[in-house]
């Protein structure tokens, strides 16, 4: 699928979900989609075919498979509420339990799990009255580096066929939600 469908769908999403956001923008690939939103200001989205230098939580790096991953961040206002990250990993579950053939479940603080196995991930980045959320979730990767066998799954592993901008058609609203 063309980067510019996929402009046209997700421009079509954040109107559909209307504030807090307000602007998106899709890129072919970036280093970090969490410093292009930063870039952007509060109320955008950004989703990327591709992330090459992605972060995950304590400093650890989010593992971008190429074409097959769905990675997306937020930047909204900043909240002083405790646990937002697992009130995000939540919303995914919720969004997709009733799609998946296995059992999902949290890892505290931001991990989703498919059958023990991380599926997604959330990330939060608060200062300046902003926050980046950013969102990893495997979608259709078929086999991991080394380090992340058995440690990692996703969606199509687990036996469900359906592209990335469907996934994130499925959960951006519940993410927004549990945000606030």
């Amino acid at each position: 699928m063309s980067l510019q469908c996929w402009g046209d769908r997700v421009e079509a999403l954040v109107e559909a979900v209307g504030p807090p956001l307000e602007r998106s923008r899709v890129i072919a690939s970036c280093a970090s989609t969490q410093d292009y939103a930063r870039a952007m200001g509060e109320g955008s989205l950004v989703v990327a075919q591709q992330q090459t230098s992605g972060r995950g939580q304590r400093g650890n790096r989010w593992a971008d498979t190429g074409d097959d991953g769905l990675a997306f961040s937020m930047c909204l206002a900043a909240t002083t509420e405790p646990g937002r990250s697992a009130l995000l990993a939540a919303a995914i579950v919720d969004a997709l339990e009733d799609l998946v053939p296995g059992r999902l479940s949290l890892k505290h603080p931001n991990d989703v799990l498919l059958d023990g196995r991380k599926l997604a991930g959330v990330l939060i980045e608060q200062g300046r009255g902003i926050a980046v959320i950013g969102i990893g979730i495997n979608v259709s990767q078929a086999s991991w580096p080394t380090e992340l066998e058995g440690a990692a799954i996703s969606l199509a592993q687990a036996g469900l066929d359906i592209g990335r901008l469907s996934v994130l058609e499925r959960v951006l609203c519940p993410l927004v939600a549990a945000w606030g």
